[in-house]
């Protein structure tokens, strides 16, 4: 009886110790490890574009001194430049959203493209920080639009911007008088929700761990989506033509959000696309994704004849 006391107590010390290890590597794994697994996932390769594509890789710097990179590609003779810009841990040979086809669609409409690698992506430097989801993301966009304009000072100037990437261009806009146009897709209206959705999405995590990661990455990493409010802003992009794409089943941006942007600036104009079928392959392969950001690869042909007849009413072009 006295061994098997004295096994007892041992394997109670030892458990005891397992449990304080486990207390506080735990913290440690969930507020530490997992923020910075997160924040290393928003740079991801950029996919080679396809050979008959006529893009050519350029590079300039924000503001800020951030190098960035950006594919462009040229129009016969170009009605404008429209600047692509992708969502979290895209790039600008965004696969998913359908970029690479987006830009061929593009310049088969007349309008040269410039798509950009944002800041702590592809193939563009770190910023001073990890990503703002909106206000350091801006700096770039207008980067861009100097890069142009040194080029071509007469060149019309749109911003497509996607989830993101239309947060940064609303910013971006709002900044600069020299962006014509605006179009976003599936762009949120405040950031940390949908930060909260995306992470739980790609990780399948339960919320209260995805809360305890977010805290990590916002306190002891420096992640500033909480800055990402475009709802705040976009009142002050005046009567510059904008137009709001959002589907109507996306599951990371509610479509509340589109509504919200669109009652903030009478000028903007909401096409809500329809839920696509839960047996529609692309949904399929998304999961938790649902529909978010697919509106152009769901309704392509759609898609397409709305954005060219919005650019060409905006520079007041027509085609053909």
């Amino acid at each position: 009886m006295a061994l098997l006391g004295l096994v007892t107590v041992r394997a109670m010390r030892r458990l005891a110790i397992l449990i304080l290890v486990l207390a506080i590597a735990a913290p440690a794994v969930v507020l530490g490890v997992l923020p910075a697994v997160m924040l290393a996932a928003y740079r991801k390769p950029v996919a080679s574009p396809p050979v008959d594509l006529p893009v050519t890789a350029v590079r300039f710097t924000a503001e800020d001194g951030v190098p960035l990179t950006a594919w462009s590609a040229e129009a016969e003779s170009p009605k404008a430049t429209v600047i692509l810009v992708h969502g979290a841990t895209g790039n600008r040979g965004d696969v998913y959203v359908g970029l690479y086809d987006m830009m061929r669609d593009l310049l088969g409409r007349g309008y040269s493209v410039l798509a950009l690698d944002l800041r702590n992506h592809g193939d563009s430097g770190d910023g001073p920080r990890p990503p703002s989801f909106g206000p350091d993301e801006a700096r770039d966009i207008r980067a861009a639009v100097d890069w142009i304009k040194s080029r071509n000072a007469s060149r019309r100037v749109a911003v497509l911007g996607i989830s993101m990437g239309g947060n940064a261009a609303i910013y971006a806009a709002v900044a600069d008088p020299r962006i014509e146009a605006l179009i976003t897709m599936a762009t949120y209206a405040v950031a940390p929700p949908v930060t909260a959705r995306g992470v739980a999405a790609e990780s399948g995590l339960p919320a209260v761990v995805v809360d305890a990661v977010l805290w990590g990455a916002r306190n002891l990493w420096g992640f500033a989506d909480e800055e990402g409010r475009a709802i705040d802003v976009a009142a002050r992009l005046g009567d510059r033509p904008w137009l709001i794409i959002h589907s109507l089943s996306d599951p990371i941006v509610p479509f509340d959000d589109a509504k919200a942007l669109a009652a903030a600036d009478p000028a903007a104009a909401l096409w809500a696309t329809p839920a696509p079928s839960v047996r529609e392959p692309l949904i399929v392969a998304a999961g938790a994704w649902g529909s978010h950001a697919l509106s152009y690869r769901l309704y392509r042909e759609q898609w397409v004849d709305q954005v060219s007849a919005f650019l060409d009413h905006s520079f007041a072009t027509m085609f053909g």
